[in-house]
C-alpha cells in the first residue's frame, strides 16, 4: 500500500520551475524492518489511518537502496532480524540521515540497549528510539508524528 502526494499545476510553468515547485523535502513513507508479521501488520494499519506511506522490508533486504528510492520520514527496525541485524541498520541510517528518526525494537535483553547506545554515540545518531517491543498505539502515533514534522510531512497537524 502506496499513498502519494500529488500536485496539481493550473498555470503553465517552464520544466525549470515546475521542478522546483515541486520538490518535496519529505515523503510521508516509513520504512518498517521486520519479518514480524504483528509488527508489520501493526504499522501498516496505523501508517494506513494516518495517511502515510509505508514500505515493509524483510531483514534479508538491503536497506541502502530503499532510503535513497523513498527518502522516508522514519525507520522502524527490529535490533535481532534473520538477515541483516540492527547494527546495520543503524549504521546505514547513518549513512543515509543521521538524524532520521529510527525506531530500535531491542528486545528484553539488558546488554543489547547499551550495544544501540554505543552505535548510536560511534555514528552520531540523533534520532534513535528504543523500546523492548513494539510501543503500545499513542507513543507510535507520537513518533511518526514528530518524525514527519522532523521532515515537514505533517502539514495538518498542530505545532
Amino acid at each position: 500500500m502506496t499513498h502519494l502526494n500529488t500536485r496539481l499545476f493550473t498555470q503553465n510553468f517552464p520544466p525549470s520551475e515546475i521542478a522546483s515547485i515541486a520538490t518535496v523535502p519529505c515523503q510521508a513513507v516509513v520504512l518498517v524492518i521486520s519479518d514480524s508479521p504483528e509488527v508489520a501488520s501493526v504499522l501498516d494499519n496505523i501508517c494506513d489511518f494516518l495517511g502515510f506511506g509505508i514500505e515493509l522490508l524483510s531483514t534479508e533486504m538491503d536497506l541502502a537502496p530503499f532510503l535513497e528510492r523513498h527518502q522516508p520520514m522514519a525507520v522502524v527496525a527490529e535490533l535481532e532480524g534473520a538477515g541483516q541485524d540492527g547494527c546495520h541498520v543503524m549504521m546505514r541510517v547513518a549513512d543515509h540521515d543521521p538524524g532520521l528518526p529510527l525506531l530500535m525494537l531491542t528486545g528484553r535483553e539488558p546488554g543489547i540497549a547499551g550495544a544501540v547506545d554505543a552505535i548510536q554515540e560511534l555514528w552520531s545518531l540523533t534520532g534513535v528510539t528504543q523500546a523492548p517491543e513494539l510501543p503500545e498505539i499513542g507513543q507510535l502515533v507520537t513518533f511518526l508524528f514528530q518524525a514527519g514534522r522532523r521532515g515537514d510531512c505533517v502539514r495538518m497537524m498542530p505545532s
